[in-house]
């Protein structure tokens, strides 16, 4: 082999072993995901992204927080504290607001966010609540709930809204009468504790939002497109690996996060996540703006925005 040949083939060797090395000790993005909740299978996937490597392999170093019961996720992310956050349908009047949420990814297709009184009460219907103290996250993660109130007539001039402590100690001991729980959490975990209680759900008056969704803020994800559609794909991937293997991460979960519930707790959660999020039937993260309408208009009706607000641009493919 001449040579210039040899030469040029050398210099070619090099290079590729350059941009080999680059490649492989690039540091990865560093990005934070603010949970809704405290450690439990209702974030599943995004542990299992993170302990499967799906994150890396996409680029990614994320860092996973429990709730901060000060701030809700939306204020976090909106304000550049962190880049990815957990919210429900409530986004929506966010968006109405001015303010600038766009989902990334639908998690659970239904809402699991119910109601519950004690037994004791006698209260099993919503019109019940008039006069009585009911705790929530108010404008937060309260679309459901908003709706069923609208839906059966209740305004928020018939009941006291008593802000979310997240204790449901407050409910067992009566300093109030209703608080907002998830069927797959709270709603299990008062009967195990030998807390009868009934649940006032909104699907039973025709109520059907999204659950935990995904989001960004608007000029984070113009800016950052390619990460953020990253963090998606690893995202969507690694619920479907816990979806699957849903004792292995309930496993990985006790081990590693040290959650306040039993195995057989978790497990249960693991069940009736996996029906909400539906991955069978719809595209897991799939969601249609369409369904937003009714949300909006629940807002409107309750006078918390103008007849003229738009939701416009929630949806991340519009950017």
């Amino acid at each position: 082999m001449p040579r210039y040949a040899q030469t040029g083939l050398l210099r070619l060797i090099l290079l590729v072993l350059i941009a080999l090395f680059s490649h492989s000790n690039m540091a990865d993005d560093k990005v934070v995901l603010q949970l809704k909740w405290k450690h439990q299978f209702q974030f599943a996937g995004y542990y299992a992204a993170q302990y499967k490597g799906y994150f890396k392999e996409e680029g990614l170093e994320v860092d996973i927080r429990e709730i901060d019961p000060n701030i809700p996720p939306l204020e976090s992310v909106l304000k550049g504290d962190v880049q990815f956050g957990i919210s429900d349908s409530s986004l929506v009047l966010a968006r109405m607001q001015g303010k600038k949420p766009a989902i990334l990814a639908t998690i659970f297709q239904h809402s699991p966010l119910v109601l519950v009184t004690l037994k004791s009460s006698g209260i099993i219907h919503p019109l019940e609540l008039k006069g009585k103290k009911v705790m929530y996250s108010r404008n937060i993660d309260d679309a459901v709930l908003t709706a069923m109130f609208t839906e059966v007539g209740l305004t928020p001039e018939d009941y006291e809204h008593v802000p979310n402590s997240f204790n449901a100690d407050d409910l067992i001991n009566k300093k109030i009468d209703a608080m907002s729980a998830y069927i797959t959490n709270q709603a299990f975990a008062l009967p195990q504790q030998n807390v009868p209680i009934n649940i006032l759900s909104p699907a039973n008056y025709g109520i059907d939002f999204y659950g935990d969704m995904l989001f960004v803020e608007e000029s984070y994800f113009k800016k950052n497109k390619s990460q953020a559609l990253a963090f998606r794909r690893a995202a969507i991937k690694g619920w479907l690996y816990a979806i699957d293997h849903q004792e292995e991460v309930v496993d990985w979960i006790i081990q590693n996060l040290a959650p306040k519930k039993s195995k057989s707790h978790l497990m249960h959660e693991a069940k009736a996540i996996t029906r909400m999020i539906q991955a069978n039937i719809v595209d897991l993260g799939y969601f249609s703006t369409n369904r937003f309408i009714r949300i909006a208009d629940t807002y409107k009706q309750l006078k918390i925005v103008s007849p003229n607000s738009s939701f416009s641009g929630i949806n991340y493919r519009d950017h």
